[in-house]
């Protein structure tokens, strides 16, 4: 009986062991450059912003490593790493990828959203929502 507990002692300890690297979500779809588009929603969907409204231009960089960076107007401000989890979307009531970074505080993001649910459509298009009842979202598309 004791050899039994051993073995089921050292089984879970082997498995609590074992590299967080197998388990990381996807993220081939995200890799490249996106360039931000536009975000709305907000209290009754009153924000509305657009490059043209701001004056400003985002880009994200999504790496393979999990690491991204951020640039306004041409200069990089922010990077990190992110993470993709699953989450329940508010939206479709499902499981959904859901991407977290590491500099979401930034007050140069301004209505910019880089943590939330994503979809990527057609390889090109990318929409990060917060998830948040009356939340905003923000839609880029991909450069690269």
């Amino acid at each position: 009986m004791k050899k039994i507990i051993i073995i089921f002692i050292f089984a879970i300890g082997f498995i609590s062991c074992s590299s967080n690297d197998d388990t990381k979500i996807d993220n081939s779809d995200l890799i490249g450059k996106w360039n931000w588009i536009s975000t709305d929603g907000g209290l009754a969907f009153h924000i509305h912003e657009t490059p043209n409204s701001t004056g400003n231009i985002f880009q994200l960089s999504f790496m393979k490593n999990y690491l991204y960076s951020i640039a306004k107007n041409g200069n990089e401000f922010s990077s990190g790493k992110y993470e993709l989890v699953m989450k329940k979307s508010i939206y479709s009531g499902k499981m959904e990828r859901f991407i977290i970074c590491t500099e979401t505080q930034n007050q140069q993001l301004q209505n910019v959203t880089i943590s939330g649910i994503i979809k990527v459509y057609d390889t090109n298009k990318l929409d990060i929502s917060d998830n948040n009842y009356d939340g905003i979202g923000s839609g880029f598309v991909k450069t690269e």
